[in-house]
């Protein structure tokens, strides 16, 4: 089996007559983290949803754990089966910046509902995964309580353990520490790179430079819809070839 979990290939998408992705190229392998990281605006957002389906690409290939999303045979982008589309959506996670919790579910319930009607777990099954999540999260006593009750960092790691339930070969990160305070932050950047140092392959779109520096193994500079620079994450942010990174990071 491929030690390349995502394939992305050529991958181009618009919005009306603005052009997003331009052309990006990007392979994730086995075990390996990735920090996205650029302005707002260059596309980074845009290509981790038509990494996840959320959005539809107008061509190019997508590839996850083996299984192709979608190609273009000819000069539009043809999408797997609906068979197939939920295959490929069970291999991988999503966490997303506002957490995208079920208000009116338990935290229980908000780990454990699709392992028990999308992926046909059992009660018992699925309350163990949760069990053995919630305590990874620290956040155990917690079960039943309801996402009003807990704060925005707690929530975020009832949304990377529900991210963790189906055992995806990936997840992927939008902005995960972006709409909490800087000490809210902390708990949900250790929680990553607990992650990270258990070879989990991430896919990390962040502003959070040091925390890319430190935990990622590779970091990708997007602006404009293309990637202008990727490479080692500590040497890319340490000594950057392009000036337009360079300047990039000068405001950090």
């Amino acid at each position: 089996m491929s030690d390349t979990i995502l394939e992305m290939s050529d991958i181009r998408k618009s919005f009306g007559d603005l052009e997003v992705l331009r052309g990006i190229n990007l392979n994730v392998n086995r075990g390996e983290v990735v920090a996205v990281i650029g302005p707002s605006g260059g596309g980074k957002s845009t290509l981790l949803r038509c990494a996840t389906t959320l959005e539809k690409i107008d061509s190019g290939k997508i590839v996850i754990a083996g299984d192709t999303l979608c190609d273009t045979p000819q000069d539009r982008a043809v999408y797997a089966d609906k068979k197939m589309m939920l295959e490929i959506r069970s291999k991988f996670g999503l966490v997303f910046q506002n957490f995208n919790l079920f208000p009116h579910f338990s935290v229980r319930r908000n780990i454990t509902e699709a392992l028990i009607h999308v992926h046909k777990k059992s009660k018992e099954e699925a309350n163990a995964i949760c069990d053995a999540l919630l305590k990874k999260m620290e956040l155990y006593e917690k079960a039943d309580a309801y996402p009003c009750n807990l704060s925005g960092g707690q929530q975020q790691r009832v949304s990377i353990a529900r991210a963790l339930a189906a055992n995806p070969d990936i997840i992927f990160f939008d902005e995960p520490t972006s709409a909490l305070d800087p000490e809210l932050t902390k708990g949900v950047l250790k929680v990553i790179k607990d992650l990270a140092q258990e070879h989990m392959t991430m896919v990390i779109v962040t502003h959070e430079m040091s925390f890319a520096r430190d935990v990622a193994d590779r970091i990708v500079f997007m602006d404009g819809g293309v990637i202008v620079e990727e490479g080692p994450a500590y040497d890319l942010v340490t000594n950057p070839k392009e000036e337009r990174t360079k300047t990039f990071l000068a405001g950090y």
